[in-house]
């Protein structure tokens, strides 16, 4: 009966992990121009059929995207600014970390705390 209660919390969990990296982080396209903190993204747009640098198909492997995604961030400290990044795998609520080297890193636990309404 007790496990019961653990249940959905533990299903919950589970879908907040990542195994690959790749899934929790993003390049960001042009690195010059962005200013480098923590944030929340408000917004993710599609560029359709932006991504030029993506190689070729490859026979065999998954297509690469062709798209790039901006992200709409309301930084801590600095107010507003937008990324376009290369991966999809954001949406609005996530907290975030614009790194130095040009990386948008997911902070860990805010997948939990979308799914709890905060």
């Amino acid at each position: 009966m007790r496990a019961r209660r653990w249940l959905p919390l533990l299903l919950l969990a589970a879908c907040s992990y990542f195994q690959d990296t790749a899934e929790s982080e993003a390049n960001i396209i042009r690195p010059g121009n962005f200013k480098a903190g923590s944030g929340v993204i408000q917004s993710v747009s599609v560029l359709t059929n932006a991504n030029k640098a993506n190689p070729r198909p490859v026979p065999g492997r998954r297509r690469p995207d062709p798209n790039l995604y901006r992200l709409a961030l309301n930084m801590d400290s600095d107010g507003f600014q937008t990324v376009d990044v290369d991966n999809g795998n954001f949406s609005a609520g996530e907290a975030v970390e614009l790194t130095n080297d040009g990386r948008v890193v997911r902070v860990s636990g805010t997948s939990l705390n979308r799914a709890f309404g905060h």
